[in-house]
């Protein structure tokens, strides 16, 4: 028989990755209260949130949500570490927080249909935001036409003392 209490867990974990572009499970093992508190309040300005879960709660509601292939990684302490926004920002302040305590480290991760392993989630961290590639492309595909329109300013400012000349040449003919 299954405990009402334990449903109402998985329920909860449920419901935190229900809305969420991304998670990932951390091994927090070895953090003191102050560390778990710190990295938790980065990761709130990050739009995301930090829980611990029993493996078993978590395997059951990640199973029920669709998300395969987690089963072999719980083991041992973890928390899920979910992003509502955008889900490489609260990443990038996971590995910095990793980087300064060095007693912790991410497991694997789930972000927009994908499933990467801690180096991938590593290397996507370095990555920039979807707003600064998304600023990095308009850019990109601004410059030739801010390049074209520049140039036929010139020409046009050209043509127009080319023909300001003309016309001078011709008050003084006259």
């Amino acid at each position: 028989m299954v405990k009402p209490e334990k449903v109402k867990k998985v329920e909860e974990i449920k419901e935190l990755l229900k809305d969420s572009k991304g998670f990932y499970l951390a091994d927090f093992t070895g953090l003191t209260v102050a560390e778990i508190t710190d990295l938790r309040r980065r990761l709130r300005e990050k739009n995301a949130l930090m829980k611990v879960v029993k493996n078993t709660m978590a395997r059951r509601a990640l199973e029920d949500l669709g998300y395969e292939g987690f089963s072999e990684i719980l083991v041992g302490p973890n928390a899920i570490i979910v992003a509502y926004e955008d889900p490489v920002e609260p990443l990038k302040s996971i590995f910095e927080f990793i980087k300064e305590v060095n007693k912790t480290q991410v497991k694997v991760g789930y972000v927009e249909g994908t499933v990467f392993d801690a180096d991938a989630l590593k290397q996507l961290s370095k990555l920039p935001s979807k707003d600064v590639l998304r600023a990095q492309v308009v850019g990109t595909l601004q410059a030739p036409i801010y390049g074209l329109v520049w140039r036929l300013k010139g020409m046009l400012t050209s043509l127009a003392l080319v023909l300001n000349e003309i016309k001078k040449k011709k008050e003084e003919v006259e």
